[in-house]
């Protein structure tokens, strides 16, 4: 391999690489929407990770340097049988628009906690909130109010929660946040 000197050459091909592997991710993000919005959902049933999951996802994709992060998994909830893809598809949308509603950055907190049978994990965020008008179509395909976006990563969730007998559902109020929450049965 042949080493490049450092340049303002260099450092645009750098940037340049950077912003194709930015826009590979993102159709690649599509495309694996589309996919498992389209087909049916076998879930594998196996013991999953939750605290793992939400590490490894965070480590590889990062967050913004003005969002705060809090993580809490409680010792009994760490565990549950479910399919650990759906799970990692699950959160990744849900912290990728926790993201997107805190352009200024705000609070992104990670909770899961044991609540009676089930795993509750929510995702909460003190962004720019869902206008009351757009609640009742949130999880609708092809809705969005993004205006990068395709509208099937809510739709997603949904669909991938109940295949693992679960449920999603949030809490919003505008200009003060939302907060997501998975309900999952526990299954230990």
């Amino acid at each position: 391999m042949i080493a490049i000197p450092e340049s303002e050459e260099k450092k645009c091909i750098q940037e340049s690489l950077s912003e194709i592997e930015k826009n590979v991710d993102y159709i690649n993000k599509i495309v694996a929407d589309l996919q498992d919005f389209a087909r049916p959902l076998k879930p594998n049933a196996e013991e999953t990770d939750l605290k793992l999951i939400i590490d490894e996802l965070l480590k590889k994709n990062g967050l913004p340097e003005n969002v705060k992060l809090t993580i809490k998994v409680d010792a009994d909830a760490r565990k549950v049988v479910a399919d650990s893809t759906f799970i990692n598809r699950i959160m990744y949308n849900l912290v990728n628009n926790a993201v997107q509603a805190m352009p200024r950055g705000g609070k992104l907190t990670i909770r899961a906690y044991k609540e009676d049978k089930d795993v509750l994990i929510t995702v909460k965020d003190t962004g720019v909130g869902i206008p009351e008008s757009v609640k009742g179509k949130l999880f609708t395909p092809m809705f969005t109010t993004k205006s990068k976006g395709q509208g099937f990563g809510l739709a997603v969730i949904k669909r991938m929660a109940e295949a693992l007998g679960g449920t999603v559902t949030f809490e919003s109020q505008e200009g003060k946040g939302t907060t997501f929450m998975v309900r999952l049965p526990h299954k230990s």
